[in-house]
């Protein structure tokens, strides 16, 4: 079986995978990660270094990360692969990347001329269903729920996106995941990294609008929102990513308002991907 990819990772171990292509590119060393599942008394908690992280997560499963044996060892009930993918290969790929010198965000990424724009927003801001209704209207969806960045470029994540509840007038098939928790959306393939185009914060307001964000104010909220902070980053790489364009979008909680929101996205960003 060939190596699957995600988040710029080549995976061992989530062979056949649907939500997780085929990696087009020979492996890197330290990039490459066999996911692996253990029911047995997990280790104890270590704190992240450079080298290792064993983590208890929110399910009360333990993440064990071995960087330099390239492992990401699950202990607890197994999980279906589908499931591995997405949500679980979340934290192995933050991790992993962050020790690889990549800045991760909480976050999805869609596709709009050619250049990915990454979606932020805090957990009930919506960033899913929004991804969701793109998709619904042919717009490539790059990532969901954990944006990867390798300098200027934005890699693509597990090709699906999972939603708590069906959006009306949103006609994409699903299918039940996580314990019938989630609906599944299977995305097209994409290319597996594209250049980034810009910033959008997700927050509600009355009606659908998108302010612009000051180069002063994005650096500082992309700083307070890469993933694992005790770990260094690069200051002008941080730099060079406060220079794209970043808005606040803000729209109603009324999927009715769904094509206006996807509208004005449209209308707004064409023009602010020409060079500045």
């Amino acid at each position: 079986m060939p190596v699957r990819s995600a988040y710029g990772l080549h995976i061992r171990g989530l062979d056949g995978v649907a939500e997780l292509p085929a990696a087009t590119h020979p492996p890197g060393r330290s990039r490459t990660v066999t996911v692996r599942q253990r029911h047995a008394p997990p280790p104890e908690p270590v704190p992240l270094d450079a080298d290792r992280m064993v983590r208890v997560l929110t399910d009360g499963r333990t993440l064990d990360l071995h960087r330099r044996r390239g492992t990401a060892t699950f202990y607890g009930p197994p999980l279906a692969p589908d499931v591995l993918a997405h949500p679980y290969l979340g934290p192995v790929a933050v991790t992993v990347n962050r020790w690889a010198g990549r800045e991760t965000f909480h976050a999805g990424a869609f596709v709009h001329t050619g250049r990915a724009w990454v979606v932020l927003g805090v957990r009930t801001a919506g960033k899913s269903s929004l991804l969701a209704a793109l998709a619904a209207r042919g717009v490539p969806v790059l990532a969901d729920d954990i944006v990867v960045l390798d300098g200027g470029d934005v890699l693509a994540g597990p090709r699906c996106v999972d939603l708590r509840e069906p959006i009306p007038g949103v006609d994409l098939t699903t299918r039940p995941v996580r314990q019938d928790t989630r609906l599944r959306i299977t995305l097209p393939a994409v290319p597996q990294r594209l250049p980034l185009g810009g910033w959008i914060f997700l927050g509600w307001g009355e009606r659908p609008a998108l302010t612009p964000i000051g180069p002063v104010e994005l650096l500082a909220r992309l700083a307070a929102r890469r993933s694992l902070p005790e770990l260094p980053s690069d200051p002008a790489g941080l730099l060079a990513l406060a220079g794209l364009p970043g808005y606040d979008l803000t729209r109603p909680r009324d999927w009715a308002v769904l094509d206006d929101t996807c509208r004005l996205l449209d209308a707004a960003l064409a023009p602010a991907e020409a060079p500045r």
